[in-house]
């Protein structure tokens, strides 16, 4: 496996990025619509039926978006409910939460996080650079066949992703991974607040945004409801609410662990910085459950082969975008300029 993440450029019309998306990455599609089916616990009818709501939703959220995961599947030759199944993936898998630390340090417009899910997608995951014809750029790392997914762009807006989970959760509205793409290609903070507020229903997780300017906002959804959280000049959040919303931590036995230790390590901090920031996303401190961790056993996992598959920052103010293959301890981070 090379060292670092492929960058597939894509560029052009909605449809043109479809298109590029699905033949460039066409056997990395498939191999990860495998992956999922051995994932979802549910039959494939119940799957297409969702999808298929999805779908609708997605139709009357953005005619863009809809084109380019329909052109997307064209030329990967993969259903499309079978696309809009992969973006809609965290619904899908709302009982199978992945475990991830999130950072902000506001006056540094610094934002970043752990990602730890299946050690496949270590090598299916790629780094999407989506240059529109408005000029607007997107970077973002995802995994094959989803539109987007945390990531920055030129216009100095970035987002994270916690994953969390509620009981009796039903899915609704669009896929979660369309609602990232639409983050990522907003202009500017207040529209991807907007953007949220007016599309987050169906949503469970935690959305960690800021832009260049040293705002940043992170946003709890839970289902029907969401809740914004105060934020100091550091922040950090795992899978865990942080509001009021009931959770189960038989889902995220580790969740509170890789809280307090963050924490511990952001006082302990001399400066905020880019630097400061990978120290704490590469800690291992040797507890059962570090922040950034070489393999664990995931509750839900039918492949339970679950590792740091990537650790990422992204400098709004500088538009950098730092990112390793695989844990940050083991491995570098390569830097790329928007």
């Amino acid at each position: 496996m090379e060292k670092y993440f492929p960058v597939v450029k894509l560029k052009g019309t909605a449809e043109e990025l479809g298109r590029q998306h699905g033949s460039l990455l066409k056997e990395r599609i498939h191999k990860t619509v495998e992956f999922y089916k051995r994932q979802f616990l549910i039959p494939e009818e119940e799957i297409m039926s969702v999808s298929g709501q999805f779908r609708d939703n997605t139709k009357a959220f953005s005619e863009e978006l809809t084109i380019e995961i329909e052109a997307l599947a064209q030329a990967s030759g993969v259903d499309p409910l079978w696309i809009y199944a992969l973006n809609g993936r965290t619904e899908l898998l709302n009982l199978n939460p992945m475990e991830c630390t999130s950072l902000a340090f506001r006056k540094k417009s610094l934002i970043g996080q752990n990602w730890d899910w299946e050690m496949d997608m270590e090598e299916l995951a790629v780094i999407l650079d989506i240059e529109k014809p408005d000029g607007q750029r997107i970077m973002t790392m995802t995994e094959p066949g989803m539109i987007g997914k945390i990531g920055m762009n030129n216009k100095g807006v970035g987002v994270c992703l916690n994953f969390m989970s509620i009981e009796d959760y039903q899915p609704g509205g669009i896929p979660l991974h369309v609602l990232l793409r639409a983050i990522l290609d907003s202009y500017s903070l207040s529209e991807a607040i907007s953007v949220i507020s007016s599309h987050s229903d169906g949503k469970v997780g935690n959305l960690l945004i800021a832009d260049g300017n040293g705002q940043v906002e992170d946003i709890e959804l839970a289902r029907d409801e969401s809740f914004s959280l105060p934020m100091g000049d550091v922040f950090v959040h795992t899978n865990h609410f942080l509001t009021k919303v009931d959770y189960d931590l038989k889902l995220f036995p580790n969740t509170l662990g890789r809280y307090s230790r963050a924490k511990t390590l952001l006082n302990a901090m001399d400066q905020p910085s880019v630097e400061s920031m990978k120290k704490i996303l590469k800690d291992n401190n040797g507890e059962e459950y570090p922040i950034c961790r070489k393999r664990f056993s995931h509750p839900w996992l039918t492949d339970d082969t679950s590792i740091t598959v990537t650790s990422i920052i992204m400098d709004l103010k500088n538009l950098q975008f730092h990112i390793t293959r695989g844990n940050p301890f083991d491995n570098p981070y390569s830097v790329f300029s928007l």
